[in-house]
């Protein structure tokens, strides 16, 4: 009985999913969508709450069904065959060029605190920190994420309870001017632009292998953390744009909004448990989210087998320190990252079209894996429809942000896109390529 108690449960996984997912898009992006639609952005992240759900839906379903070790890389791999697998995790493993963005939006916020800190120093301290807390393992990271996911909660009730209160009376008058700005165009380009900071929960599914009960804890896991970015979103959003002005707030970002509302040392308050703690969660869980893929790939042979070693711990440190490298080393030497990082949201969703392609197949390649899942009543019927809707509106993100792009980063990210796959096909002919079975149906 011990064993089984041993791993990580819902509470956990709700953690490291929600601390996943509300990063400095919460704290950064409100500001932008308020110029775009006014006092309407309530309801376009509302909507955009909603359609980054229905995007990570397959991740959902399919977690009901098998236990990965190596997150989404697994699924793809065993579902699609090798050369898609090995496409679709070096598109994955790309995300790893975000960690560094990740550590300077924590050194910005912290310098806006703190005037006169190195934005850069800050940046290296805290990625150098988070690194060494994902070195002692899964479940001491975990137990991290727990205290700065519960901190970041209360900092963003903080926000809106200060708020609510001091709404202005036509908070809720969708006839009025500013409320859609820029009508319906202005409107869903709001859900556009927010949708990127709504599913970065699908990242849980990494630790279904650490989960006491992981086809039912990682869906519920997701279920729960859509439930509650629903909730604060909308409402952190409605507060944003009902308390002052729309001209006082549009195109700045939440910590101009709280300054105004919030004494100064609730203000204070917040922005330790807000911003700065919505950025900690994210880089937190990063590490061992990108590790994982990346890990599984290096053991099926995409890369050289010396960077799977582990530690006493269980985690690849070499595969680690590799990532705190790409991290840090834009940050050391003041490179510009913006434009990696631009280009790998784009081929992640691109990933994402592979990913639900693959679990369009899991009926049929995993029979046991279909029999086995833990939603019973969904029907094949049911289970077709939902991850042919899911796959529309997953092209039909891309195709907006392809709108929205310059064309210099669409070419880079096809360019990227091809490069992949040519390297998997070589890859894949030196017959170094030799897939393990990484996951398993209880």
């Amino acid at each position: 009985m011990a064993e089984e108690k041993k791993g990580l449960g819902l509470a956990s996984l709700v953690a490291l999913a929600s601390g996943q997912v509300i990063g400095a898009g919460v704290v950064t992006l409100i500001g932008a969508a308020i110029a775009i639609t006014g006092q309407a952005v309530w309801l376009s992240y509302g909507s955009a709450v909603i359609m980054g759900f229905c995007i990570i839906l397959p991740y959902l379903i399919l977690s009901s069904m098998i236990r990965v070790k190596g997150g989404s890389y697994t699924f793809v791999a065993t579902l699609l065959g090798e050369k898609w697998g090995g496409l679709y995790g070096m598109a994955f493993t790309m995300n790893v060029f975000a960690t560094g963005m990740i550590g300077l939006g924590f050194g910005q916020y912290f310098a806006a605190l703190f005037p006169g800190t190195d934005v850069r120093v800050v940046a290296v301290i805290t990625i150098t920190a988070f690194f060494l807390f994902n070195l002692m393992g899964v479940n001491f990271m975990s137990k991290i994420q727990n205290i700065l996911s519960t901190t970041l909660i209360c900092g963003l009730l903080l926000f809106i309870f200060t708020g609510v209160g001091k709404l202005s009376p036509g908070s809720f008058d969708v006839t009025a001017v500013d409320y859609f700005a820029h009508g319906p165009q202005g409107f869903f380009s709001a859900i556009v632009l927010l949708v990127y900071s709504c599913y970065g929960y699908s990242f849980v599914v990494a630790y279904s292998k650490e989960a006491k009960n992981a086809k039912r804890d990682v869906p519920y896991a997701m279920l729960i953390t859509a439930g509650i970015l629903l909730l604060m979103y909308s409402t952190i959003a409605l507060v944003a744009a009902g308390v002052l002005p729309i001209s006082e707030v549009a195109g700045k970002p939440l910590t101009s909004v709280a300054k105004e509302i919030m004494p100064l040392p609730l203000y204070y308050i917040f922005v330790i448990g807000g911003p700065l703690m919505a950025i900690a969660t994210t880089l937190n869980s990063s590490f061992t989210v990108f590790s994982r893929p990346f890990h599984q790939m290096t053991a099926d042979g995409w890369f050289p087998t010396g960077l799977a070693r582990t530690n006493r711990f269980g985690s690849p440190y070499l595969i680690l320190t590799l990532i705190y490298v790409i991290a840090i080393a834009p940050i050391v030497f003041g490179f510009s990252i913006q434009m990696i990082t631009t280009n790998t949201v784009l081929i992640g969703r691109i990933a994402d079209v592979v990913a639900i392609f693959a679990v369009i197949m899991l009926p049929t390649k995993l029979q046991d894996a279909w029999e086995n899942r833990y939603f019973k009543k969904m029907s094949k019927p049911v289970f077709y429809g939902l991850m042919y809707f899911s796959l529309t509106v997953t092209i039909a993100c891309i195709i907006l942000s392809f709108n929205s792009m310059a064309k210099s980063n669409i070419i880079a990210t096809l360019g990227l896109a091809v490069l992949f796959l040519v390297y998997a096909i070589l890859r894949q002919k030196t017959g170094k390529v030799k897939m393990q079975k990484s996951y398993e149906l209880q």
